[in-house]
């Protein structure tokens, strides 16, 4: 097994976690595209709008997925240290903006909130799900050492540095399937259909809660609790997965009041 390919394109290296971070903001920008236009109601002026403030809202959601990671790291290091990135730094950040930028930029008089909010998270689960393949490749945000036969050992990368010659979960993969999984649902199961965002905070809220105890990577302290041989909990992830959870079923109760007062 060799996870950290790095193939050659015109005798220049491409890192596989970069090229596959790219194709999956690709896929979901294609996804986005699609659904506003066939499915949404969008016109093709108002879908190329909304796709700018989207990509305008990828910047700062990396920019935002360094700050929140280097501040839980500052906090564990007692100084300023940044470097790594956080995924629900970005998604925070990015989510947070471009609601902004919607509200301030797109004048249109079709302005479904709701609809689009639902389309574009279901659009970042298929980016996130092929962006972990990447994060396995890198043998980034890795698992905590294992002996049973889902451990995979890592010749290379960030969990080979932290434990070399040791056979770890690979959490990426486990992850990356769960959000393929969770992709389909959001696109099949009609009992979610206008509930994408609610189903996405819930579910995925409560997935990165449990698997952050077989994470074996450093992501930094928040207010430390349990210190165990790998990790120290709860983990900041764990601290921003109980406020999707609680934010999702809050807007699952809201959108079921409002559904009693129509009906």
């Amino acid at each position: 097994m060799y996870p950290f390919l790095l193939p050659e394109v015109f005798d220049y290296t491409i890192p596989m976690y970069d090229l596959l971070v790219l194709i999956g903001i690709f896929l979901m920008i294609i996804y986005v595209i699609n659904r506003l236009d066939r499915f949404d109601g969008f016109t093709k002026k108002q879908t190329n709008r909304i796709i700018i403030l989207i990509v305008i809202s990828l910047i700062i959601a990396l920019a935002f997925s360094f700050l929140l990671d280097g501040i839980f790291h500052s906090i564990q290091e007692g100084e300023w240290t940044f470097g790594t990135v956080s995924f629900l730094g970005a998604l925070i950040g990015g989510f947070t903006s471009f609601l902004l930028l919607m509200k301030y930029f797109y004048k249109d008089s079709n302005k479904d909130m709701k609809k689009i909010a639902n389309t574009l998270i279901t659009g970042v689960v298929l980016a996130h799900a092929v962006g972990r393949i990447g994060c396995f490749c890198a043998g980034c945000c890795y698992g905590i050492p294992t002996e049973s036969f889902l451990g995979v050992l890592f010749p290379h990368g960030h969990a080979h540095d932290a434990y070399p010659g040791l056979t770890v979960f690979p959490t990426q993969l486990f992850e990356s399937g769960f959000l393929f999984v969770l992709f389909f649902l959001l696109n099949k199961v009609s009992a979610f259909k206008n509930k994408e965002l609610q189903v996405y905070l819930v579910g995925y809220g409560v997935w990165r809660f449990m698997i952050e105890f077989i994470r074996g990577d450093e992501r930094g302290v928040f207010i430390p609790l349990i210190e165990t041989e790998y990790n120290v909990f709860p983990t900041p992830s764990q601290f921003m997965s109980l406020l999707m959870i609680a934010l999702g079923i809050y807007l699952i109760y809201q959108y079921n009041q409002k559904k009693k007062i129509v009906s």
